[in-house]
């Protein structure tokens, strides 16, 4: 019998430990991961370092008298979207209207939790993961957006499978190139020339495998790779995943409709975590000027799959304008230049992204000035002329 909460992660934050325990041990038997805190800061901290599918919050509790509404606020405030439960022995019906309008999804009393927590859990996660594929498409980057939409969209089983295994790989380059981007090259574990010349799905994930061992890798990449693989044991779906869509490609072997199901698990669950928790931009900035103390940039931001938005990012540094940086919320941008660049449709003028796929070849072999080869996010399809100062073979190099 399948377990309602195989692989789902949640958080308890109860300064009653024990009493927490007990409480959710039918969770654990159900397949929950569970991962407790005894105050709202370490709440935070948890919050801030792993990924989670539901929020178990205790009303009663440091750091405040009600640091279960304190949580809440913070929470707020930094635009969380994790779904969570208020779970409490005491409070009145002032502190459940407060915990509503702070985005409480319920509130479970613990003199009835025992009855009623797993089915409240189970539904809760439900009803996200239901609505995780429309969310994705509207609240992510541009590139996975795209990619959501089109698996969302997909309706013949045959082509649905193909979508999600596109939007898998999407996601594990994406992840890659926020890595490449922020990390010092060195030498990554088995990565050679000939598998970045033409990186495949297995390349990407090796890519990533090889960059989260790095102790100077940059919390962005971590948090995009740890909600796909936030655990070494969860290494094992995505590569018979992988080895899946290589029978498909070489036309061994017709994906079952168990594999079908594993893959839109994986899917839901990376993108449920992803628009609940995404705490930074894809922007293009177009323009930048300076007051004497800090730098403000228009840029367009790439989110979802409408059209950019304009918007302005401060910042205490000059920037290359033109080319893709991903900003934080707390104020930091990291250039994804060369692995990610902006393209302007000469006919439209609109904006758009395109993402490393290796090198063009050449009848003179490879050479340290051997181009890179990019392709369109959203297809897959493949430009033949983009030129930039650090896209070429020297750049690559460095990781093998």
């Amino acid at each position: 019998m399948t377990q309602r909460l195989a692989n789902l992660r949640i958080l308890v934050a109860d300064d009653q430990v024990d009493v927490a325990r007990t409480l959710c041990r039918p969770l654990h038997k159900e397949g929950a991961r569970l991962r407790f805190a005894a105050d709202g800061h370490t709440a935070l901290q948890e919050i801030d370092t792993h990924p989670f599918d539901l929020l178990l919050i205790d009303m009663k509790m440091p750091p405040e008298e009600w640091g279960g509404l304190w949580l809440l606020r913070q929470l707020k405030e930094r635009k969380c979207r994790i779904p969570n439960l208020v779970l409490s022995g005491e409070g009145s019906k002032q502190q459940v209207i407060e915990a509503l309008r702070l985005d409480a999804v319920d509130w479970v009393v613990k003199d009835t939790a025992g009855e009623e927590l797993l089915d409240r859990c189970a539904a809760t996660v439900a009803d996200r993961l239901g609505e995780s594929l429309e969310l994705a498409t509207h609240r992510l980057p541009t590139p996975l957006a795209q990619r959501f939409a089109k698996y969302a969209r997909a309706t013949d089983p045959d082509k649905k499978i193909r979508e999600g295994l596109h939007t898998l790989e999407s996601i594990l380059r994406f992840a890659a190139i926020l890595g490449l981007s922020s990390t010092p090259p060195a030498p990554l574990r088995g990565i050679t020339p000939d598998r970045l010349a033409a990186p495949s799905m297995g390349t990407w994930f090796d890519i990533c495998t090889a960059l989260a061992i790095r102790p100077d890798t940059d919390s962005e990449f971590r948090r995009v790779h740890s909600w796909i693989t936030p655990e070494r044991a969860d290494h094992q779906p995505v590569q018979r995943l992988i080895s899946v869509r290589n029978a498909l490609a070489h036309g061994r072997d017709t994906p079952t409709p168990d594999q079908a199901d594993q893959l839109d698990q994986l899917l839901r669950r990376f993108a449920h975590r992803a628009a609940s928790s995404w705490c930074a931009d894809l922007v293009v900035p177009t323009s930048m000027t300076y007051d004497g103390d800090r730098y403000t940039l228009e840029v367009l931001t790439l989110q979802g799959v409408g059209r950019p938005a304009p918007n302005t990012v401060s910042t205490p540094t000059p920037v290359i304008t033109g080319q893709p940086i991903l900003a934080s919320r707390e104020g930091t941008l990291l250039s994804l230049a060369p692995w990610l660049l902006a393209h302007t449709e000469p006919a439209t003028g609109a904006v758009s992204c395109l993402q490393f796929d290796g090198l063009q070849r050449a009848k003179e072999g490879l050479t340290s000035d051997t181009p890179f080869r990019y392709a369109r996010t959203d297809d897959g399809r493949g430009l033949p002329s983009v030129h930039h100062a650090q896209a070429r073979w020297l750049t690559l190099s460095q990781w093998t």
